[in-house]
């Protein structure tokens, strides 16, 4: 029997959805489980263990007591370094746009480039046997947004396959991971790919896939307008600014929502051909919606991505 739950969290709406197995319960864990990682891994709450360490940037080193967030940290730092779009330490930029929030604004370049600055990744000093994190220069600060939900994800999958979970779906803030069975009782999905230009619209083509990580980034997630231009939260690590390009979304298939996670972000901004370069080595999958609504698929979805009528 099909069991469902829709709870707020991670600055969303998630929903839960079971329908094989699961031990009494499951639904009270795996929300438990994604409220004790928001506490940790917020950049918003001026309580989590995230803000600790951005507080004491260029002053001392934090110790991280739990080991998966230490090395959660050390993996984000070191697609950080690999300068392929996705940067964890864009935290001075994503605080000086504050883009999803009332206060959004339009920077100045100066203060652009000030917080740019901020943003090298070789400046995190991890030291693993202490498991401490140090942000060696004041007002750097880590954002995990790029990474955290697709962690919390698959985190979440292990809580279910210890808990007898056969079929389900986790969906968090749009960040999917079909586990097990579909509806329909076999592994096989059906996963429709949002329109770019309206998400209201019915979806732009459908994808058959396993079990598997699904998730989209795309311009229309959070954004701001200001005298005819759009604003969208996806900041280039290199201008400091939203992306400037012809990408609207991309959706990334991956065996670990983690990677899935970051890629999206790497896609985003690398586009095509260098984005579809990375994803196709990475052993994912991907596909990229322009503004104009060309799609474009990496190899192995090519016999699986239905486009709709007129697309």
């Amino acid at each position: 029997m099909t069991t469902s739950i829709e709870f707020d969290g991670l600055g969303a709406k998630n929903t839960l959805t079971i329908y094989e197995g699961g031990e009494t319960g499951t639904f009270d864990k795996s929300i438990a489980l994604v409220s004790a990682y928001a506490k940790l891994l917020s950049f918003y709450d001026e309580h989590s263990l995230l803000t600790q360490i951005n507080q004491q940037a260029g002053i001392a080193p934090v110790h991280i007591p739990v080991r998966p967030i230490f090395n959660l940290i050390a993996r984000a730092v070191a697609w950080s370094k690999r300068g392929l779009g996705y940067n964890a330490l864009i935290g001075p930029l994503v605080g000086l746009w504050h883009i999803g929030f009332d206060d959004a604004s339009v920077p100045s370049s100066d203060r652009i480039k000030e917080r740019l600055a901020l943003t090298d990744p070789d400046k995190v000093i991890l030291d693993s046997e202490a498991q401490t994190v140090f942000l060696s220069e004041p007002g750097m600060s880590l954002d995990l947004g790029g990474i955290a939900k697709g962690f919390i994800i698959d985190e979440m999958g292990k809580l279910w396959q210890q808990r007898g979970v056969t079929g389900g779906l986790i969906d968090l803030a749009g960040n999917q991971l079909l586990f097990g069975n579909s509806e329909q009782g076999v592994p096989l999905w059906q996963v429709p790919i949002t329109d770019p230009r309206e998400p209201g619209n019915p979806p732009i083509a459908t994808l058959t896939t396993g079990p598997k990580a699904v998730v989209t980034t795309g311009i229309y997630f959070r954004h701001f307008d200001r005298r005819g231009h759009v604003y969208h939260h996806l900041l280039d690590p290199q201008t400091g600014s939203p992306v400037d390009s012809d990408m609207a979304s991309i959706t990334v298939v991956a065996d670990s929502a983690e990677k899935a996670d970051v890629l999206s972000s790497v896609g985003f901004y690398a586009g095509i051909p260098a984005g579809f370069d990375v994803i196709e080595d990475e052993a994912a999958e991907a596909i990229f919606i322009t503004k104009a609504t060309q799609i474009t698929q990496t190899s192995g979805l090519r016999e699986t991505l239905m486009p709709t009528m007129g697309h």
